[in-house]
């Protein structure tokens, strides 16, 4: 026998449950857990102000593969970044590259000038930096660069 004012019962039950497995996904973004890491770049002794540092993984196979960046400041300093700024890395080994571009365009807004480091430190096969990021926040010794 029907209940008053429950017309539908399976329709509302189909509804909640709708509702409760569209509400599954953003409950986990899919991003990995990340820890922040902090280094340093010198070029010759001094800061490299606006060097670019990218870890790549050792084991890039994966399509969630991130590759956490960072730039640095005045002093030579960077914090990585892989899914928001300063946020960190994911655990893993990474291999290191770095780049110094000079800037370009119009306002010199760009950084696509050329390399003052001239390719020496972009390969990351080459550069012998590697790095293991662990479950924890990471300061890195300052990665000492000799201008080619």
């Amino acid at each position: 026998m029907p209940v008053p004012g429950l017309r539908a019962p399976r329709a509302a039950i189909a509804v909640a449950l709708a509702a409760l497995v569209l509400t599954f996904p953003a409950c986990s973004d899919g991003r990995k857990k990340v820890y922040p890491v902090h280094g340093r770049i010198l070029v010759d002794g001094k800061p490299a102000p606006e060097a670019i540092v990218v870890f790549r993984p050792v084991d890039d196979t994966g399509l969630d593969r991130v590759n956490p960046a960072g730039q640095a400041d005045a002093d030579g300093r960077f914090e990585l970044s892989s899914y928001v700024k300063g946020d960190g890395a994911p655990p893993g080994e990474y291999l290191v590259s770095i780049e110094w571009r000079e800037r370009s365009g119009f306002m010199k807004t760009n950084f696509d000038g050329p390399d003052r480091l001239k390719g020496k430190y972009y390969d990351p096969q080459k550069t012998g930096f590697r790095v293991t990021v662990e479950n924890q926040p990471l300061e890195l010794p300052p990665y000492e660069l000799k201008k080619p």
